[in-house]
């Protein structure tokens, strides 16, 4: 948020907008294209090099609606989360995120929370909590109205590093977020 003391509006960077638009691309109607353009994203024109959080918020919402429909909003908004991985990994940032995120598995990849959201925006802040082996807290310091968008996105990432996990939210306050990771191993 911007104010007096010299601090930057929240923004997401056009990587970030080309990545929700792979996601939606297979199932975008004209609806979707319109409700996105409300909201501050014309689909049809260029990207702009960056987005306030505030239309990122009514882009995640409008997309959710309309490409899961009779879903829950949550559940709706959870499998937006899992595309989002699919389609930022069609952008050439999001190539070189998921596949360090392969390399450095599970654990060093939480850890490099800030840095891998950072790559897609301004204000993320996360920190970690090592529970056990195999189970993380991840606090972030805003992740909107919609925790369960990022739910999915940390879930799919997770997945993308090679195991099966189980992202759930443990704390939510309508900006910041504690959400409880756990995996196994894949075989092989």
């Amino acid at each position: 948020m911007a104010d007096g003391a010299g601090l930057q509006p929240q923004v997401v960077f056009e990587q970030t907008m080309e990545g929700l638009l792979r996601a939606v691309r297979p199932r975008l109607t004209q609806q979707c294209k319109a409700r996105l353009k409300e909201a501050g994203l014309d689909v049809d024109a260029a990207l702009l090099p960056a987005y306030p959080f505030e239309v990122w918020m009514k882009c995640l919402l409008a997309s959710a609606e309309e490409t899961w429909p009779g879903e829950p909003r949550e559940q709706a908004l959870f499998h937006l989360g899992e595309a989002f991985i699919e389609g930022y990994r069609e952008t050439f940032l999001g190539r070189a995120v998921l596949a360090l995120i392969r390399v450095l598995g599970p654990r060093r990849a939480i850890h490099r929370a800030t840095r891998n959201f950072r790559s897609g925006n301004n204000y993320t802040e996360a920190k970690v909590t090592e529970l056990s082996p195999t189970c993380l807290e991840l606090w972030m310091n805003e992740v909107g109205p919609y925790p369960t968008f990022t739910q999915g996105l940390v879930e799919a990432a997770l997945r993308a590093s090679g195991v099966v996990p189980k992202v759930e939210i443990k704390d939510h306050d309508g900006h910041a977020c504690t959400y409880r990771c756990t995996w196994v191993m894949t075989k092989g």
